[in-house]
């Protein structure tokens, strides 16, 4: 099992294990899972989902731009689950290929236009999950989400924020600094 992201470079912003970890929580994806991941970028959660699928499952990583591409599969070769990801170079506005996938990912610029090829891509009670920075995105991908052409359920919205405490004998408080926002996460489900 692969853990030490220190290792893997980065190149465009990556989704950290505070928002992995979410994302791997609600949706319940678990070994021999399917899942298709929009937007490689650096591949951070592909190896994090590669780890949780294991090598009875697939990780379907598309990316359109090269570069993001080769640096994913690099980084999905250092961890080692380079059998376990597949980078995918591809725009998957063109279409998802795979078929009843268990979790979809969707970590891309328009994200909510590619909602109607995530649901299709789903199986019956698969799961799709938006990584968005800023809430006005939020609110566009569940309005198209639970628009009667597309047909998800918005499950719920969060923010996940972690939030360091310095522990001493004179007082315990927050520390100063941290990992605060990052971005939101819609959790989705196929009915």
């Amino acid at each position: 099992m692969f853990n030490d992201y220190r290792k893997l470079k980065r190149g465009p912003q990556v989704i950290l294990p505070k928002d992995a970890g979410l994302i791997a929580a609600f949706t319940g994806v678990g070994c021999g899972d399917k899942v298709v991941d929009v937007g490689a970028g650096s591949g951070w959660l592909a190896v994090f989902l590669a780890n949780i699928v294991g090598t009875q499952g697939k990780i379907y990583s598309y990316e359109a731009r090269e570069d993001f591409a080769d640096l994913a599969e690099r980084n999905a070769k250092k961890a080692g689950l380079e059998g376990v990801v597949e980078i995918i170079r591809k725009d998957a506005a063109l279409g998802i290929e795979q078929k009843e996938v268990d979790l979809v990912t969707l970590d891309c610029a328009d994200s909510d236009k590619l909602l109607p090829q995530a649901f299709g891509a789903l199986k019956k009670g698969g799961c799709c999950v938006g990584y968005l920075p800023h809430v006005e995105q939020v609110k566009q991908f569940v309005f198209t989400a639970q628009a009667p052409e597309v047909g998800f359920a918005v499950e719920r919205v969060v923010e996940g924020i972690v939030r360091d405490w310095l522990v001493r004998d004179r007082g315990c408080r927050p520390e100063n600094t941290g990992l605060t926002h990052t971005g939101f996460l819609v959790f989705l489900k196929k009915p």
